[in-house]
């Protein structure tokens, strides 16, 4: 007997199912029944609901590189390791 999941509005999802669902979708389609609940949206989220500004500050060449370094090792961009940092001590500080 397969698991079953109980969807947001009460509809019993089984795992046969899902892999009727990957099916559909691997093959370009929409699984029987479904479908498309607005446009599609390209590109990247925005970072946040109230805009964003630009910040510019200067870093010794060797902590720019050691954050390059760290982002690379993250898997994340430059930016997006920055952005954590400062975050991450703003939240600190509380």
């Amino acid at each position: 007997m397969s698991k079953a999941y109980v969807a947001a509005d009460g509809r019993e999802i089984t795992e046969e199912m899902i892999g009727r669902w990957c099916d559909a979708y691997e093959r370009g389609e929409f699984p029987d029944g479904e479908r498309t609940v607005g446009r599609v949206v390209y590109g990247r989220p925005p970072l946040s609901n109230e805009g964003t500004a630009v910040i510019s500050i200067k870093v010794p060449v060797g902590m720019k590189k050691a954050i390059e370094r760290k982002a690379k090792a993250a898997g994340v961009s430059t930016s997006a390791y920055a952005r954590a940092a400062l975050s991450d001590k703003l939240i600190a500080v509380g």
